[in-house]
């Protein structure tokens, strides 16, 4: 259309309309029925025009008549044209490029290297891609970077077509994210935990929705684990006649991996001791492979240190490498190891890459250090028969004796510790009627954290002398430490006279309670009713320290034989024991037991082994409780109901009055959750359980013992790490099967990693065909208002002339 008309309909026609076609349509063009009914309108408008002036101008001629008659109706029509709206179409046929979409799969599991175990699979794929170490290069390639190389050999010019299709780069995950321009040169990354292909393909498909469009090529290995089925989402892609193709990334075998599968470590070992630890290694797709493996250890809680580092040789799958360490420790304590496997390149996951475990360190004697306020023939019975002990190394301090007194002990000492290193060297200390002015100035304090935070021994022995006026005087900070006992002695409890004629007029016998007949510390036999034999003819007592009661969660092993030795609470207890935490306290209310010797000195000498051992051997296990925390499985995902149990190295050290095991769950700054362990049918086993409602470090936490020092006392710990679900890594292998679902019902087909050539012949859609249009109003253009002017003042002027007017 040349200028002038465009003027005179008043367009400004675009440049590209040059040379193109144009055509007039009508907006409000009735259709059908009302098109016929409009026809017949202007028929008889024109019919009623004609007899208007037929009648109106009988004096005129045929040819006035008529072009009176045509005028009119020309106006009439002008208006009508108006009415309907028309509008000037410009249009011009071009050829333009297609669009074609790539999906390139950047979630978790395109970040793994595969492990290529067909090696003349590998060799073909590494030849290909021009990779110069052959197939062990290629198996430092995560599936990210096969991708960049896929569309980087030629694949993305040969989608171009020439410049027939405008491919547009979309990297997807969970979702599907913006187009990248330099796919191919920008480094390859693999994020998120889960891949939705069929919400990448639909949200895909409606992006490019009105756009002509040559297809869609998916780079994937084909493990889709949320959002919709991808073979639902590439139904759109039927409907709309849009091919998919797809290239697999992935083998069948999956990724290559390297684990520690357990360090295997004796739970104890004696201080001293040559002993070893065994790192058992398994690897898939890693054969001749270099790595190496370094073993840590750490005493107590202490720094890290380097135990051993080696370099091996992986070997087949499914074949077990076992690298034993030795190790010698020179104190007992908890020695911590860890493993870890370093140096064997690109895998599926390092968390399998270390492993630890944990063993204690005990000495093969136990040490236990005597110490008496006052010498008396108990106290050096008792001495004597220590010594003798083959499994025990004594160190004794008597606190009556001269300065120059030189300490019957197997281990001399010439002053009473100080410090809490010196006293946690011991793993019993007992006290028989100590002075406590004799004590160091923190000595009290030192007893407490030996007994609740180092695990050790606390044996308690009544005499004559001071326990009285000690325990009258319990409310003094310096004698804090008597709460670690497992008795209570009310202040200012009362004994008159005659009480104590009473109680020492004749030999009185120790009477054994249910729990004492089964506790090892009074097993003078191993036949049972031979050992209430021995009990009951054990020689008698003339003398013992009245207390008020035991306290709650202690063991009663024996009380007094006489039934008037007896309060409101029952009679009076005699020898007790209770667990503080990770230490054992006991308390023994008489101190005649010389006087078994008369009947066996094995009597004697075997009744305070068993007690020195009972009390002390906690602390000689490294201080740790009788028990280890453990679950059943290793990992727990959010939500999961956590079991959490405890058992006992010996089922015997379980008390007989020991219902429960309280504790706690820690998680960051949030408030610590209860837990309860409670008995399970095997013998020394509790559990309890508790809900994981967040991911992320747990810390599991178990006392036992007296509940009122319990918030002072170290617990048993137990770390557990809560992680989420990474579907991404459960079963890492090629879901070819799925690619093909996509692909096939589409017309397409699913390619090799070496065949992006090929997938890029299938899309046979290039440019296409594109209809430009402009269309412009022209209801308003001026000519038809001049038009509709000129018919008018013209009729008007014949109207005039003919005498009409």
């Amino acid at each position: 259309m040349g200028r002038f008309w465009a003027g005179i309909f008043g367009l400004e026609p675009p440049d590209w309309t040059a040379g193109g076609d144009w055509s007039l349509e009508w907006l409000a063009l009735p259709k059908g029925d009302k098109a016929l009914l409009l026809l017949g309108g202007i028929l008889a408008v024109a019919t009623a025009t004609w007899f208007l002036y037929r009648l109106e101008g009988r004096l005129l001629s045929t040819r006035w008549r008529l072009a009176l008659s045509a005028l009119r109706v020309a106006a009439l029509g002008v208006a009508l044209a108006m009415l309907l709206e028309p509008v000037i179409v410009l249009s011009k046929e071009e050829q333009v490029a297609s669009h074609l979409i790539v999906l390139v799969d950047v979630s978790g599991s395109m970040g793994l290297q595969d492990a290529w175990r067909d090696e003349a699979a590998a060799t073909r794929v590494a030849q290909h891609f021009g990779i110069p170490e052959g197939p062990n290069g290629l198996r430092t390639l995560s599936r990210a970077e096969l991708a960049r190389r896929v569309l980087g050999e030629g694949t993305l010019k040969r989608l171009e077509g020439d410049g027939a299709r405008i491919v547009h780069v979309h990297p997807f995950n969970d979702r599907l994210q913006e187009p990248v321009n330099d796919y191919v040169t920008q480094p390859a990354k693999s994020t998120g935990e889960t891949t939705a292909l069929g919400a990448a393909i639909r949200q895909a498909l409606a992006t490019y929705s009105g756009s002509p469009l040559a297809g869609i090529l998916v780079l994937s290995d084909g493990q889709s684990n949320s959002g919709e089925p991808p073979a639902s989402a590439a139904q759109l892609a039927v409907e709309a006649k849009l091919p998919i193709a797809c290239i697999a990334l992935g083998t069948a075998d999956g990724p290559r991996n390297a684990q520690i599968t357990k360090i295997e470590v004796s739970p104890m070992a004696f201080v001293r001791d040559d002993n070893t630890l065994a790192v058992h290694i398994q690897s898939r797709g890693m054969q001749d492979l270099t790595s190496t493996l370094t073993v840590e250890k750490r005493v107590d809680g202490g720094p890290w240190q380097e135990l051993s580092q080696e370099s091996l040789i992986l070997q087949l799958e499914g074949a077990v490498q076992t690298v034993t360490v030795p190790f010698r420790e020179g104190r007992p304590g908890k020695v911590e190891f860890k493993a870890t496997l370093t140096g064997s390149g690109p895998e599926l996951t390092d968390d399998d890459n270390v492993a630890h475990a944990e063993t204690q360190m005990i000495r093969q004697k136990l040490q236990a250090l005597l110490i008496a306020g006052a010498t008396f023939p108990e106290i050096q019975f008792l001495r004597n028969s220590l010594i003798r002990d083959r499994g025990i190394e004594l160190s004794s301090w008597l606190m009556a004796a001269d300065k120059d007194f030189e300490h019957p002990a197997d281990i001399p000492i010439q002053r009473l510790p100080i410090t809490q290193e010196e006293l946690d060297e011991y793993d019993c200390v007992i006290l028989y009627d100590p002075d406590p002015n004799g004590f160091p100035p923190n000595f009290g304090e030192l007893l407490t954290n030996f007994v609740t935070k180092a695990g050790g021994g606390l044996v308690y022995i009544a005499g004559e002398l001071q326990t009285s006026q000690m325990f009258d005087s319990q409310l003094d900070p310096a004698l804090s430490w008597l709460h670690l006992l497992p008795v209570v002695r009310e202040p200012g409890l009362f004994r008159s006279a005659v009480q104590t004629q009473l109680s020492s007029r004749q030999p009185w016998r120790l009477q054994m309670t249910e729990e004492g007949k089964h506790d090892p510390v009074l097993a003078f036999s191993e036949d049972s009713e031979a050992n209430i034999r021995i009990i009951e003819n054990l020689p008698g007592m003339f003398w013992h320290f009245p207390v008020t009661r035991a306290k709650p969660g202690a063991t009663v092993l024996a009380v007094h034989g006489d039934p008037r030795m007896r309060n409101e609470f029952g009679p009076e207890v005699l020898l007790a024991t209770q667990l503080v935490g990770p230490g054992r306290s006991m308390f023994i209310g008489f101190d005649s037991t010389y006087r078994w010797r008369f009947l066996d000195d094995q009597f004697f000498d075997g009744f305070w082994a068993r007690v020195v051992d009972r009390a002390g051997r906690n602390k000689r296990l490294g201080g740790s409780y009788p028990f280890r925390l453990a679950t059943p499985r290793s990992e727990y995902k959010p939500g999961a109901t956590v079991k959490v149990i405890a058992r006992f190295h010996n089922p015997d050290d379980v008390e007989q009055t020991m219902t429960s095991l309280p504790g706690q769950v820690e998680h960051g700054d949030d408030e610590p959750q209860a837990i309860t362990l409670s008995p399970e049918p095997e013998p020394g086993v509790f559990s309890g359980t508790f809900v994981a409602a967040k991911a992320g470090p747990h810390f599991v936490k178990v006392w036992m013992g007296d509940d009122a020092i319990a918030g002072g006392v170290k617990a048993a710990t137990l770390p557990l790490d809560i992680a989420l679900p990474n579907l991404e890594f459960e079963n890492p292998v090629v879901d070819r099967a799925s690619l093909d679902a996509v692909s096939i019902c589409t017309g397409g087909r699913t390619f090799d990693v070496t065949q992006g050539k090929e997938a890029a012949d299938l899309f046979k859609i290039g440019r296409v065909k594109h209809l430009l249009e402009h269309r412009h109003e022209i209801w308003d253009a001026p000519i038809l208002w001049i038009s509709l002017f000129v018919i008018l003042c013209v009729e008007w002027v014949l109207r005039k002339r003919a005498r009409l007017i």
